[in-house]
């Protein structure tokens, strides 16, 4: 019975998470490029929310090595080279290679 549901957990979160993954790195593109003042609260708040958006991402990429994504030893609804590419693209995003445990 766990097995059945850790398979079809891992399935959902195969559905999920790339359709998250876009969303989190455009939203964070998009915050990121936005025009902020000068003025030191301000700047701070941007840096802070930039940092709040990266923690997303992480988590994320966080997610998929809980459920040991990609598998290409496994047929799913997506395509794995597909999922592989876009947690390398987070990653680089972000700045980091490997995200700390």
């Amino acid at each position: 019975m766990t097995q059945k549901i850790e398979a079809h957990t891992r399935m959902e979160i195969v559905k999920f998470l790339p359709h998250a993954l876009g969303k989190a790195l455009d939203s964070y593109k998009l915050f990121r490029n936005k025009k902020h003042h000068e003025e030191p609260k301000e700047f701070k708040a941007h840096h802070e929310a930039c940092k709040a958006a990266i923690a997303h991402v992480q988590l994320l990429i966080k997610l998929a090595e809980w459920a040991h994504l990609p598998d290409k030893s496994e047929s799913m609804e997506i395509d794995q080279t597909e999922l592989a590419g876009m947690i390398e693209k987070a990653r680089a995003e972000i700045g980091e290679k490997e995200i700390p445990k």
